[in-house]
């Protein structure tokens, strides 16, 4: 049997099927640990490595259990060629790196592991359940931190601040990256603790995006919300949207947050982020006149900083301070260059293809459902991410592969025989 064939799960033995079973529990954990970090709500657990441990167990039980050998090859995929394609993109670029040493290290001590973690996550997530259930994790994970960060985070200035791994305007990045999947889980079909849980977790982002006063946070929550307000869909129906605007409104008058600091969206010209030589024009500037200098390797992968900071002290510039890009398609362009840039949009474009695709063709009505809420949290995130330096978060290849997977549900679906396609998955 050919296992590159997208129908080879359809026919897989029911041995072969649940021998998967521990490695997607593990895999599952690793997920939740992956996205909620527990290192950050409980300090104690930092010098466990609880993230590092849940990696070793998951490819251990991955490479034991010889789940990476079967499924599609990695190769049968347009979106996980062009993913790798980035990723060797990056390494051709430390020997021109600025800070070599620095992206060698980020790289291989830190990046490896999302790359990892994709690629089990495409060999492993084999049906529309089990990738059901990895996106219950992942809200479930979400909202933990987020309801944790509300509880627990202290404010100044007017905008909530928690730990050392996310400012606020990340905080924002974070929540919006996984919101719209709660929606999911709150028909009548799932299970009530379940409808309840992802209620919750849908609330505590909208409260959190809203008090963190990032800007670009509420600007991409509100293109998702118009989304899924104005586009017909079966995931959310017309009593639902009413109750969710009640929700929101319900939230917001319990909120505290900085009315002034929104404000500014409707008088750019006089905010420090767009004026000056330390606002973002200017640094997207600079970052994009790098990539044209270097446009086969970049400045370097995590050396965007670097690039500003040499740029401003060339040209004598009064503020020489390094900055990073506010933007994760100018900063990954920037350090791995044209090709890394075309790339980056590429592969975001493929993954709201991808989705669209599901969301019209698809057999099964849960993938239907998928493809409408992966489409709007995408949207969430790439909008979100293009005032932040996010290209290498996990939460972006999180949806590139995610939608690789999609794509070969629908493969899978679409090359099925008549009598069984309402019937698979």
């Amino acid at each position: 049997m050919n296992k590159s064939n997208p129908g080879y799960f359809v026919d897989q033995p029911q041995e072969e099927q649940e021998g998967l079973g521990l490695v997607f529990l593990l895999f599952s954990l690793w997920t939740f640990i992956l996205v909620c970090r527990p290192q950050d709500l409980f300090p104690f657990l930092a010098p466990l490595r609880p993230a590092l441990l849940s990696t070793v167990m998951a490819l251990g039980a991955a490479l034991f259990s010889g789940s990476l050998s079967r499924g599609p090859s990695i190769f049968a995929e347009r979106q996980v060629k062009l993913y790798l394609a980035l990723l060797v993109l990056m390494v051709l670029s430390i020997p021109f790196s600025l800070y070599a040493r620095l992206s060698f290290m980020f790289i291989f001590t830190t990046y490896i592991s999302i790359a990892i973690y994709f690629v089990i996550f495409f060999k492993i997530v084999d049906s529309v359940k089990k990738l059901s259930s990895l996106l219950f994790v992942a809200c479930l994970g979400t909202g933990v931190y987020i309801a944790y960060s509300i509880m627990t985070g202290r404010t100044e200035y007017g905008r909530l601040f928690f730990g050392e791994m996310f400012d606020p305007n990340d905080l924002a990045f974070f929540a919006l990256s996984f919101l719209p999947l709660n929606l999911l889980f709150i028909s009548r079909e799932t299970p009530f603790w379940k409808r309840l849980t992802c209620l919750g977790c849908f609330a505590v982002s909208f409260l959190l995006i809203v008090q963190t006063g990032s800007r670009g946070g509420l600007l991409a929550f509100g293109v998702v919300g118009l989304l899924l307000l104005l586009r017909k869909t079966l995931t959310i129906t017309f009593p639902l949207k009413v109750i969710a605007i009640a929700m929101g409104l319900v939230v917001l008058s319990m909120s505290t947050f900085n009315v002034e600091r929104y404000a500014t969206m409707f008088d750019l010209k006089e905010d420090y982020n767009v004026q000056g030589e330390e606002g973002r024009i200017a640094i997207w500037t600079i970052g994009l006149k790098a990539m044209l200098s270097n446009p086969l390797t970049g400045v370097g992968v995590m050396c965007f900083g670097n690039a500003v900071g040499l740029d401003r002290a060339n040209r004598g510039a009064e503020f020489q301070s390094w900055q990073t890009a506010h933007n994760s398609a100018v900063q990954i362009g920037t350090e791995t260059g044209v090709v890394g840039f075309v790339l980056f949009l590429l592969l975001s474009l493929n993954v709201l293809r991808i989705f669209n695709k599901a969301r019209k063709e698809a057999i099964s009505e849960n993938l239907v459902k998928i493809g409408e809420m992966g489409f709007a949290g995408f949207v969430g995130l790439f909008v979100s991410g293009m005032f932040l330096s996010q290209a290498y978060s996990i939460y972006w290849a999180f949806y590139v592969v995610f939608s690789a997977v999609v794509s070969q549900l629908l493969s899978r679906q679409q090359n099925l025989p008549y009598e069984k396609k309402h019937k698979a998955l």
